[in-house]
C-alpha cells in the first residue's frame, strides 16, 4: 500500500537506505510502493513502531537543515529520523524550546562523525592488520 512509501518519505531515506534499514529486498519495497503487493499488517506496524516520528510519545524537533529529530523526555533520549538514539542526563526542561533541535542536531553531527571514525578505523585495520598496543 501507498502507506509504506509514506512511511519511507517521513525518513528521507531512498529506496535502496530504506530496504537496507529493514532488510527488505528493494524489489519488494517497490511492489509494495507501486502497489503491487502489499506488506502483511505486522511487517507496516513493525516498520511504523521502528520509526520514532510515527510514534506520538515523541516531541519532534527540527535542525537548522530541517532534519528531524525527536526528544523522548520521559527516557531522556534524543533520536533521528533512521532510529538512532542518544541518552543524555542534563534536565532538559529550563532549556529553551527553539534551541532543543540545534542542540540535539549538533550531538547527530559528533555521532555521525565518531561512527564514520569508528568504521575507518575497522577499514585501516582490516587493510593493514596494525595491532595496537
Amino acid at each position: 500500500m501507498y502507506y509504506i512509501k509514506e512511511l519511507r518519505n517521513s525518513t528521507n531515506l531512498s529506496q535502496n537506505e530504506f530496504a537496507e534499514m529493514f532488510h527488505i529486498p528493494v524489489s519488494t519495497l517497490r511492489k509494495w510502493e507501486q502497489n503491487e503487493s502489499a506488506p502483511p499488517t505486522y511487517v507496516i506496524d513493525l516498520i511504523r513502531n521502528a520509526l520514532p516520528q510515527s510514534n506520538k510519545k515523541y516531541e519532534m524537533y527540527y535542525g537548522t537543515h530541517k532534519n528531524r529529530f525527536y526528544l523522548d523526555r520521559k527516557n531522556k533520549k534524543v533520536g533521528d529520523s533512521l532510529g538512532n538514539w542518544i541518552s543524555y542526563h542534563e534536565d532538559i526542561s529550563n532549556v529553551i524550546k527553539e534551541n532543543i533541535g540545534i542542540y540535539i542536531e549538533n550531538l547527530f553531527n559528533k555521532y555521525y562523525e565518531a561512527v564514520k571514525g569508528f568504521d575507518d578505523e575497522l577499514k585501516s585495520d582490516k587493510l593493514y592488520h596494525i595491532k595496537w598496543r
